[in-house]
């Protein structure tokens, strides 16, 4: 008895765009949502059934995103007014630190409110959901992709800050080296003395 193999036929090259593409994942994603929400309102709830538990992790995950978003915005507001406002007192390089210092004081006291805040907001599960705790959500993931935005505009569209070094010269390359004296023992690497 002989066996004969079936060659497979090649499959036909996809069609790419926006309605193949649709029509592949419609499906699917229709397919996913009811389970996906299954799964969402059975972590929601038992969250709410065992919220004093959640409230202390939710508040500290609140302060430590707060410590990351602050500072990233920080350090961002910070070049725009530098590269913006270059000769402003607040931006030379003399008051770098006191900069520094207020700004990780500002960082840690806004995190710090948005825990307290967070921590009082999820005080009764009865009270959830409410619109203060909705909005603050909202504005809480569309503000970083709004600073997002705004910063890399700025920064774009600004040419770089040129800086003033302490023997009088402007710009960002660093100075060039200095020429190697006679008495000198240590000099560029092409001109070392034979041995």
């Amino acid at each position: 008895m002989s066996l004969l193999r079936r060659r497979p036929r090649p499959l036909a090259p996809r069609p790419r765009g926006l309605v193949p593409s649709l029509k592949r994942w419609t499906i699917p994603v229709l397919g996913a949502v009811t389970p996906v929400g299954l799964i969402v309102v059975n972590i929601a709830a038992f969250i709410v059934k065992h919220l004093d538990q959640f409230r202390w992790s939710i508040s500290i995950l609140a302060f430590v995103s707060g410590l990351m978003l602050n500072s990233w915005a920080g350090v961002n507001i910070y070049r725009t007014g530098r590269r913006r406002f270059p000769n402003r007192t607040l931006f030379q390089n003399q008051n770098e630190e006191l900069v520094l210092i207020g700004g990780v004081a500002v960082v840690i006291a806004a995190a710090f409110l948005t825990a307290f805040f967070c921590y009082q907001g999820l005080n009764d599960p009865n009270n959830l959901p409410n619109r203060l705790t909705f909005l603050t959500g909202v504005i809480a993931i569309a503000l970083p992709i709004l600073l997002q935005a705004f910063f890399h505009r700025e920064l774009r569209d600004q040419p770089p800050v040129s800086t003033s070094t302490a023997d009088g010269r402007t710009g960002s390359s660093p100075p060039p080296p200095t020429s190697v004296g006679p008495t000198s023992r240590y000099g560029p690497p092409g001109s070392l003395p034979p041995s």
